[in-house]
């Protein structure tokens, strides 16, 4: 018995699973949007690594927006990794989530995917405010992985963090335990690690004066988003780089907040810049 739809009507295959990381050294959870391979050109299916923010986990993205919607009928997989609130990074008090997300995750999905392109030219990288921040920062830090990076209402990027309005988060553990800087970084505040491979500023110089192949950047913020005054400095950051390298652009709305609303539209206008 045809338990699938006709090729003619299946769309997306939407896949959860557990896989373990050596990496992690224990199971990780990870939502994926499958295209169905019958109703794509004999062509390799391309990759959206897309990042849940700091609170988040790996089905935000399909809960809260109509994700499934806008990649339906474009040859676009889509890998959504949990990585609790990691900022993406090989933590400091925790888990190694930057090596799992760029070197072992994709060699696990190579081993259940195999008909996927695992090109960099064919893989994309993009998140939403925390998950933002880690998009950028992992591409700027292994800009040979990535062709693109989008980039949603992300303030935790070092060194413009601090441009952030109001207190800092409170510490994970509660009262009296460690910041969230320490946790995540391993200093106080973010701005001690200007000058490291956490620093965006510090990366993406590098990668300019190295003559290494840059991924594209797509950004967009609200101006009423408590990112915004970091989104300006990256802003002003990448347009500082003559010829414009990584064909940084930035979209702002005059009425976007820190929501769903916000990344349910852009993370759409950002799919379909992809050539997919």
């Amino acid at each position: 018995m045809n338990i699938l739809p006709p090729a003619t009507t299946a769309k997306m295959i939407s896949i959860t699973m557990n896989c373990f990381s050596p990496v992690l050294n224990m199971e990780i959870k990870v939502a994926v949007l499958m295209p169905d391979q019958r109703n794509l050109p004999s062509k390799p299916t391309r990759i959206l690594y897309l990042l849940h923010g700091g609170e988040g986990n790996c089905m935000d993205w399909v809960r809260f927006t109509s994700i499934e919607r806008y990649v339906c009928g474009k040859n676009l997989a889509v890998i959504m990794p949990s990585a609790n609130a990691s900022r993406w990074n090989n933590m400091a008090m925790g888990e190694n989530y930057s090596d799992f997300l760029v070197f072992d995750l994709p060699s696990r999905l190579k081993k259940i995917f195999p008909y996927l392109s695992y090109k960099r030219d064919d893989t994309f990288i993009a998140g939403l405010s925390a998950g933002g921040g880690g998009a950028l920062t992992n591409a700027m830090r292994y800009p040979e992985k990535y062709a693109v990076c989008g980039v949603l209402s992300a303030s935790s990027v070092v060194p413009f963090e601090f441009l952030r309005p109001g207190p800092p988060p409170p510490p994970p553990g509660g009262e009296g335990k460690p910041s969230i800087y320490e946790v995540q970084l391993g200093v106080p505040v973010s701005e001690e690690m200007a000058g490291t491979e956490m620093d965006i500023v510090f990366t993406s110089t590098r990668n300019v004066k190295e003559g290494k192949q840059l991924p594209r950047i797509y950004h967009a913020c609200g101006m009423v988003d408590h990112a915004y005054p970091a989104t300006i400095a990256m802003r002003d950051h990448f347009l500082s780089f003559p010829g414009n390298p990584y064909r940084y652009e930035l979209h702002l709305t005059e009425e976007g907040k820190h929501n769903w609303d916000f990344w349910d539209e852009w993370i759409k206008k950002f799919i379909d810049t992809l050539d997919c």
